[in-house]
Parts: structure tokens; C-alpha cells; sequence
């Protein structure tokens, strides 16, 4: 199909309904009314692959988690439904991404878990149609590879890119909507090399300190598995070879990047299919909930894996959050003073926030009083409070997606990309330098 017109279709991730059907389970689109398509010769896309649960530095998609690069997607040797990627909800977020991006608009592969609960997945960008009965090229499992690279937000959060690249699914074009050329990558997430990890890479684009986008490069990404070969602060333009001033043929000798561009600006989307973690800029501690019960107070404490840390993000109006934490099930609000405590959720302003972005962290307003969520301390076991915004790193927040909600229901099909790259051969070596920095 002719990409310039080539209709605009909603394929971005939603986990939220998975487990709460028998039979058959849709992954359904996001709700939030984004939607995905071209424009000219390129891809727009959303990300939101918080790169857990099978994607890491040392443990390749094929290595255990019951992936094969030999056979077809659709076979019980190509995808496990009893061991891996398939058994858990982030592990099926994963596949929801692979299967966007190897497979087509109108391809979709149903699987079973362990229990016999199938799901369906949906095809989007095209990258290896012919994974889905058959192997999967070194070229195909690159292009994926650098697809899902592209797609992989650390915080959890969907926001929009512009992919660009030589392969035909994807193309080459720049779009105003997308100003910011945030970074290449490029490399093979799916097995290890002889070092012990994966060849997963990144470099920096010409844009890479403009409108930071938290959970992405330049922001302080977390557990992402990708590494700038060249080391720190390595620019794209200084080592890989150009397509005009839009993109790359060869990085690295790897001849299939995709380069990403940012947009000027975007709200961010939360995932249902995803519990938060809200960890201070300041004193590098968790949110946590001092108490199961109504009216207990939020606390500061080292981060752990504990429910009380844990927060679904749900969306009850535009541009505004509800808080439930995970332990108790209640909703975190500002309802006297400068107290932040849980409560039954009563749809009130006091229990609704608005959260942007700022610089590459979040600030979260409580919609009531216009204050906002504040550690005043640097002290384990302090209250976190209300306060006056002031851009101060202690009413600055990182948010993490700390698991998937495999308790409820949904999972769904993609992040999104912008125009991409061509395929090629593999790539190894480099300095590790973390997937992406704050200047």
C-alpha cells in the first residue's frame, strides 16, 4: 500500500482487561483517543514499553522466555504459552509490542497462557510479516529489535514519536510535528552475544536535549537495554552514516536504525495495565502509604516492591488522575491542609490531579488548590506533603511502571513509532553507558 496514503489507525498500548474474560481476550486499542498513521513517507506512532519482564541487558528475547527465532510466531514452538514471555501480564505487554512490530496492519496472532486464556495480538508496522508462520531473518530480528528500542519508555508512559528508517514498512520523511531528532537505534535485542548481553544500542540525536520526555533518552532512564557504543554523550551525526538530515542507512555497521524524533509537545498518557512507582527527584525515595486504612498518611521510604509504593494512575477526566494504591485500594488526595492521605475515591477535585511533565521528571498538581506533591524532607519516614510548586526537584517526581495489574484485565497492541530504518547486520562492543542521560 502506497504509504502516502495509507489511512491514520489507533494501535497504541493498552493493558487493562486481560484476565477479566474467558475464552478469547482483544487487546484493545488505547481509549485515550490517540491515534497512529502517516504522514507523507512516515510513521507516527506512541511508545509505552516500560522494558521489563524479558527485555534487559544480559537476557535476549529468545534466551528463556520461550521465544524462538526458527519457527513461526503461531506455532507452539515459536512462541511458549507455558513458559515465558506469555505467563505473565508484562511479559504479554512485551509480546503485544513484538508482534506490533514485526507483523502487519490486519495480522493478528492469538495465543494461549498457561491457563488456556488466549489473547490476540495486533500487527501495526510490518517489520517481518513472515515471522508469523516462518523464521525470522537476522534482518528481521534487527529491524524488530530496533523497533522495539524505539518503542521503550522506562516510566511507563505513552507519548508520541515520529520513526524514520530505510525499510519500506516504515520510510524516510521528517514532519513539523515532530521537530526534535531524539536518537538512532540499532543492534539485536533478541539473543546474547559472547560478552554476556544483548547488542542493543542507541546514540544521540541532533535533538536530544530539546523537550526531554521522562522515561526517554535524556531523561534518567531506568533499566533500559540499550547502550551508546561510543560512550557518553556520542552524537549520531559523528558516527553513523546519513540519509539528507532526517535519519540513517548504517550505524555502527548495522545497516537498519531507526531514528526517532520527538514531538514539540504532548500529554501524557498513563496505562491501565501498568502499576507506578513515585520516587522523589530530591531525596531518591518511594511514595508510600503509612497505613491500610482510610485517612492514613503518605510517607517517604527506600524503594521496594512493596503494594504500599504501588499506584494505578487512572484517568477520570481530561487531563486529570486518580491515585489507588495497590495495598489498600484507596485513592491518594488532598483533602485538608497540607496532608496527603487515601481515601475512598468520591470523584471530589481533592482527589484528582493533573500530571506534566518537567524536564524530563513529572509534577503533580492537586486540582483542588492548585498545590503540589511535595517532599519537603530528605529523611526516610517523612510525610509528603502539599506545597507550592517551584520547579525545586522536591516538588519534582520520576514515575516508574513497577509491574503489570495481571489482576485485572486488558493488555494491548503497541507503542508507536515515527519513519524507520533499513535492515542490516549485527553490532557489539562499546562502553556501557546507561540507556539515555540527563545533561
Amino acid at each position: 500500500m502506497d504509504k502516502t496514503v495509507k489511512a491514520a489507525i489507533q494501535m497504541s498500548l493498552a493493558a487493562g482487561a486481560i484476565l477479566g474474560f474467558a475464552g478469547c481476550n482483544e487487546l484493545p486499542a488505547d481509549s485515550t483517543g490517540g491515534t497512529e498513521g502517516t504522514q507523507g513517507a512516515a510513521l507516527s506512532l506512541t511508545n509505552g514499553l516500560a522494558g521489563v519482564n524479558g527485555l534487559s541487558l544480559t537476557n535476549g528475547l529468545s534466551s528463556t522466555n520461550g521465544l524462538s527465532l526458527t519457527n513461526g510466531l503461531s506455532s507452539t514452538n515459536g512462541l511458549s504459552s507455558t513458559n515465558g514471555l506469555m505467563t505473565t501480564a508484562m511479559g504479554r505487554i512485551t509480546v503485544a509490542y513484538l508482534v506490533k512490530c514485526a507483523l502487519a496492519s490486519g495480522q493478528t496472532l492469538v495465543k494461549a497462557d498457561q491457563n488456556g486464556t488466549n489473547y490476540t495480538f495486533a500487527g501495526s508496522v510490518g517489520l517481518a510479516t513472515g515471522w508469523y508462520s516462518g523464521s525470522a531473518s537476522t534482518s528481521n530480528q534487527e529491524m524488530v529489535s530496533a523497533c522495539m528500542m524505539a518503542h521503550v519508555n522506562t516510566a511507563g508512559v505513552h507519548v508520541p514519536i515520529w520513526l524514520v528508517s530505510g525499510d519500506p514498512a516504515i520510510g524516510w520523511n521528517t514532519s513539523a510535528d515532530y521537530p526534535n531528532m531524539e536518537g538512532t537505534f540499532f543492534g539485536n535485542i533478541m539473543t546474547t552475544a559472547s560478552d554476556g548481553q544483548i547488542t542493543g544500542f542507541f546514540c544521540e540525536g541532533r535533538g536530544f536535549e530539546k523537550g526531554v520526555v521522562p522515561g526517554r533518552l535524556g531523561a534518567d532512564q531506568a533499566n533500559a537495554m540499550f547502550r551508546n557504543p561510543w560512550g557518553d554523550g556520542a552524537l549520531c551525526d559523528d558516527h553513523c552514516s546519513k540519509h539528507n538530515s532526517d535519519g540513517y542507512t548504517a550505524c555502527n555497521g548495522v545497516s537498519n536504525p531507526i531514528t526517532v524524533w520527538r514531538a514539540a509537545s504532548y500529554n501524557p498518557v498513563f496505562d491501565a495495565g501498568y502499576t507506578y512507582k513515585f520516587v522523589n527527584s530530591n531525596s531518591g525515595y518511594a511514595m508510600d502509604v503509612g497505613g491500610s486504612g482510610a485517612g492514613a498518611g503518605t510517607v517517604q521510604s527506600a524503594s521496594s516492591g512493596a503494594s504500599s509504593q504501588q499506584f494505578q494512575i487512572v484517568q477520570v477526566a481530561t487531563s486529570q488522575w486518580k491515585l489507588v494504591n495497590v495495598g489498600s485500594g484507596l485513592s491518594v488526595g488532598n483533602r485538608s491542609g497540607s496532608t496527603i492521605s487515601q481515601n475512598s475515591y468520591n470523584g471530589a477535585a481533592t482527589d484528582n490531579w493533573s500530571i506534566d511533565d518537567h524536564n524530563g521528571h513529572f509534577k503533580l498538581i492537586n486540582k483542588s488548590n492548585g498545590l503540589a506533591l511535595t517532599a519537603p524532607s530528605t529523611s526516610a519516614g517523612a510525610a509528603v506533603t502539599s506545597g507550592t510548586y517551584s520547579g525545586a526537584a522536591n516538588t519534582d517526581w520520576d514515575i516508574y511502571a513497577a509491574a503489570g495489574s495481571d489482576g485485572s484485565s486488558s493488555s494491548g497492541t503497541g507503542g508507536s513509532t515515527g519513519t524507520g530504518g533499513s535492515s542490516g547486520g549485527g553490532s557489539s562492543g562499546g562502553s556501557w553507558s546507561g540507556g539515555g542521560r540527563r545533561r
